[in-house]
């Protein structure tokens, strides 16, 4: 037996060029011009000292893409197409001694629609999106030479009912099945390694189908990861001819009452999502010890799981996976297909091929079959799919397009074993998302968010390492990146993030939004995991996603593969016990009906009680036996305290303590924090919250106000308020006095007298212009100093402090320039994606009066927003410090 290595030095010629290339990489690392398709003719010069023909000479490809044509010594031995599976070309009529001319015809996927390599039509996943439709030998090359025979293929599966690790082989020169003369002088020698490292030794006869019995079965599991290791050796009469190892494991898998169940033991997923983009690289291909310092910091983070999203990762990333027992949901890529006379065909070729690569390790747990797809393949494909997959493995968790069907009009009639949403809602929106797909009347399954949860971070790619990373290139033949998202009318503008930002006259500000974007990502993703938690339904989540990319700074880990946020933070929210304050129930009777009362979280009046209800997830396999203490506090000082005893059985969720905790009086704002500690003898789980609280308003100070959208009823129980109800009575107003309204257009602005201070609340579009951006999702929110926001107990950024009025439109900057001239911003947004720059909250002077002009949502009403003004305690106070401030300044 022999393994030539062809890795290395190999010649490359394309577009009338010629050069070296180290196999294996992308073409594209080599490439000045990457807008080029090919043919690529690779090739490398070997030497064989000898040949024979009783010989079986194999050249085996890990991975090359897409379509390749393979030539030895000016014969055509072979062809493949793909991206993701290796293949085996035979070479034994080909090889010849001495030197020995092997090369490569590759195709590398292209843009165009009518060509057979059109990259949306080849399951080439989402790594064009996030890096680049990569070409080239990208995986190992190597030349096998086996004496008198060889293992064609092994499949393994380890069969947990069966007690036995079941081969599907084949085997060359016809070797199985008695089908050569002399198949008993052939044999299959297989040694089991077990966990505890003991070994066993079974010799069985050639044929398609093999089993190895196992005596003594360790199931695998996250907590107890037994890894099996497999040696299997073919032999002709005594000699050892081929040798294949594998590793794997024995694990159960079955969904019952909506739960999954590992090994009889319910698991709750909590993965993070995982687009395989490794940019230095140009390839999904990152090191042995970068995978295992990606899981190890996973695991220190509270994570469980890995969802590999539309791309397959090196073998050693699964083999880690089962070595520490991190579960895997792999995803097969198909995502955004174009529909034509190739598509279908290739899907149920390769999918076989694929799942091959990984069907045998026992972290593969869960599988989709596509990702937020449309209507473009059908539900019977993916029926047949599904059949396929449950074919190789009955117990497979398997999902039918990752996102749902309902939500991407797709095809509704294809089996999946779960639901599986992917919500990036804004943070006011998701609890009623979670009520309404939480319907009773479903058939019961599991539900998982296979993707949601992002939250970008601010990254300056100009004072970076990365200002002249191939991505950040603005020339479309060197950035293959830009072409794909031209496709979808789009831009991916990062390699512009200097012009655009200067453009805003804003690129001496950025600094320091780094940091507070990572502090608001940690607010957002709180908010979100604490609110999933609480739903029982729920059976786990991936958090979009691992790491920065390109496209996206939503990474858990930053491009270097840094954690963004402290472990012991990030682990109160994503562990095994979650505990999470959720509203107060209750109902309010307005305009002659029933509504539910919502209420602030994280405001409150002083005086005031903080009420809700500590609702506990209990994950961690044990019933929680002892106290729940609930705690206010100043800092260090305790301002109040509460403790009664809890049982919480293993694996439930459920209501821990109902509380009502009373705020002091208080003549300014002031930031609290609210703890909860369950704790037993033998554990300890927490967490906490901010709670703002606000003096009570009672002003006497007359304001007018013009409200034509009914933004502001019950202002009355706060501010003296002289109601105007159109503008045929604007002529009571004179110079100092205050306007607050929800109007904007040229006529009010016309017929109000000079000197009169406004406050204007933007509903919508009219003659101050704005955009429509989301608040918390891909923005980052800074809050100047000024006397209305120092009034404020503000931490710098839109903390969830602003939950309560935060917002769907905002004022883009060079619109308000031209509109209003110079003004000043009290609270800004940057998008982390696009870069442009948007305010909610401004001042400016216009027509000899001052005005301040805010596009925050003051009356609430969106969501789980309070549900108006007079019970929206920091638009009360926000109101009385804009008001506050008016009062104060002289208008010019």
């Amino acid at each position: 037996m022999q393994t030539i290595d062809l890795n290395g030095a190999w010649s490359v010629e394309y577009d009338s060029q010629a050069q070296e290339i180290q196999i294996p990489c992308a073409v594209e690392t080599i490439m000045e011009n990457k807008d080029f398709y090919g043919p690529f003719l690779f090739c490398k010069i070997f030497t064989l000292n000898k040949i024979s023909r009783k010989n079986t000479y194999s050249l085996v490809f890990e991975g090359v893409s897409y379509y390749c044509e393979v030539i030895l010594n000016g014969q055509k031995i072979g062809e493949h197409e793909g991206v993701w599976d290796s293949f085996t070309i035979e070479a034994d009529q080909a090889v010849q001694p001495g030197e020995n001319r092997l090369e490569v015809r590759v195709m590398k996927p292209d843009f165009d629609k009518n060509s057979p390599y059109f990259f949306r039509s080849v399951l080439f996943g989402f790594i064009p999106d996030i890096m680049l439709p990569f070409g080239g030998i990208w995986k190992g090359v190597s030349l096998k030479v086996r004496e008198y025979g060889a293992i064609q293929k092994l499949t393994p599966m380890f069969r947990m009912e069966n007690r036995a690790i079941e081969l599907e082989a084949s085997f060359s020169k016809g070797l199985y099945e008695g089908a050569a003369a002399g198949a008993d002088q052939w044999s299959v020698e297989a040694v089991v390694e077990n966990p505890d490292h003991s070994r066993s030794t079974v010799r069985l006869s050639c044929r398609n189908k093999l089993s190895i019995p196992v005596a003594d079965v360790k199931p695998w599991s996250p907590e107890q990861p037994n890894v099996y290791r497999c040696t299997v050796t073919l032999y002709y009469n005594g000699t050892a001819c081929d040798t294949r190892v594998f590793t794997g494991g024995f694990r159960n898998i079955r969904i019952e009452d909506g739960e999954i169940l590992l090994n009889g033991n319910p698991f709750y997923m909590r993965g993070a999502l995982h687009w395989g983009c490794y940019p230095d690289r140009m390839l999904p291909v990152p090191t042995y010890e970068e995978v295992k310092k990606e899981l190890l910091s996973l695991k220190e983070l509270g994570f469980n799981t890995v969802k590999h999203c539309l791309y397959f990762p090196p073998d050693y990333y699964y083999e880690l996976c089962d070595e520490l027992g991190i579960v895997t949901w792999q995803e097969l890529p198909l995502w955004l297909p174009f529909e034509n006379e190739f598509l279908t065909g290739r899907i149920y070729r390769q999918y076989p091929k694929m799942l091959d690569y990984f069907m045998q390790y026992p972290t593969v747990t869960i599988v989709s079959l596509g990702c937020e797809l449309d209507a473009t393949v059908p539900d019977t494909a993916l029926n047949d799919l599904y059949r396929m997959v449950k074919e190789r493995e009955a117990q497979m968790i398997l999902c039918d397009n990752s996102g749902s069907a309902e939500c991407f009009d797709g095809a509704c009639g294809a089996k999946s074993d779960i639901y599986d949403y992917h919500f990036y809602p804004e943070l006011p929106g998701f609890n009623a998302l979670l009520h309404e797909f939480t319907a009773g009347y479903r058939e019961k399954k599991p539900w998982l968010f296979g993707e949601y949860n992002d939250a970008d971070t601010f990254r300056p790619v100009a004072k970076t390492k990365y200002a002249d990373a191939w991505w950040t290139n603005p020339d479309e033949r060197k950035n293959l990146l830009r072409k794909v998202h031209k496709g979808f009318g789009s831009d991916q503008p990062v390699y512009r993030q200097k012009e655009i930002l200067e453009s805003y006259g804003v690129w001496e500000e950025i600094g320091g939004l780094e940091e507070l974007s990572r502090r608001q990502m940690l607010d957002t993703r709180k908010y979100l995991l604490e609110m999933t938690r609480s739903f029982p339904e729920i059976k786990g989540y991936n958090i979009t996603t691992i790491r920065d990319v390109p496209l996206t700074t939503s990474g858990i880990f930053d491009d270097e593969g840094n954690p963004k946020c402290e472990a012991g933070l990030m682990k109160r929210i994503n562990g095994d016990v979650v505990i999470s304050l959720q509203k107060e129930l209750g109902r309010v009777w307005k305009n002659g009906g029933d509504r539910f009362k919502n209420t602030d979280p994280f405001n409150y009046f002083a005086g005031s009680s903080v009420k809700g209800r500590l609702v506990i997830s209990n994950r961690s396999g044990q019933k929680l036996e002892g106290f729940v203490r609930v705690r206010l506090r100043n800092g260090d000082e305790l301002i109040q305290e509460q403790e009664e005893c809890c049982r919480v059985n293993r694996g439930e969720t459920v209501q821990l303590s109902q509380i009502s905790v009373r705020l002091p009086d208080l003549l300014s704002p002031m930031l609290y924090t609210l703890e909860a500690e369950v704790s037993g003898e033998d554990f300890c789980y927490s967490n906490s919250w901010e709670v703002w609280s606000y003096p009570r308003v009672q002003s006497n100070r007359a304001i007018y106000l013009l409200d034509d959208s009914g933004s502001f009823n019950g202002i009355e129980s706060f501010f003296t308020v002289e109601r105007i109800k159109d503008l045929h009575s604007i002529h009571k107003l004179s110079a100092g006095d205050i306007l607050l309204t929800t109007r904007q257009d040229e006529e009010l602005t016309e017929r109000l007298p000079d000197g009169v201070r406004m406050i204007v609340c933007v509903k919508g579009e009219g003659s101050i212009p704005v955009q429509y951006v989301p608040f918390y999702r891909e923005g980052v929110k800074r809050i100047f100093s000024h006397p209305v926001t120092d009034r404020l107990k503000h931490k710098g950024y839109a903390a969830l402090q602003f939950f309560g009025i935060s917002t769907d439109h905002a004022f883009d900057k060079k619109e308000m320039e031209r509109y209003a001239g110079a003004y000043k911003s009290l609270i800004r947004r940057y998008d982390a994606r696009n870069y442009t720059v948007q305010d909610y909250l401004v001042e400016y002077q216009k027509n000899n009066r001052r005005i301040l002009a805010t596009t925050l949502q003051l009356d609430g009403g969106q969501g789980s927003q309070p549900a108006d003004f007079a019970s929206n305690p920091l638009a009360v106070w926000l109101l009385h410090c804009m008001l506050e401030y008016l009062r104060e300044r002289v208008s010019k």
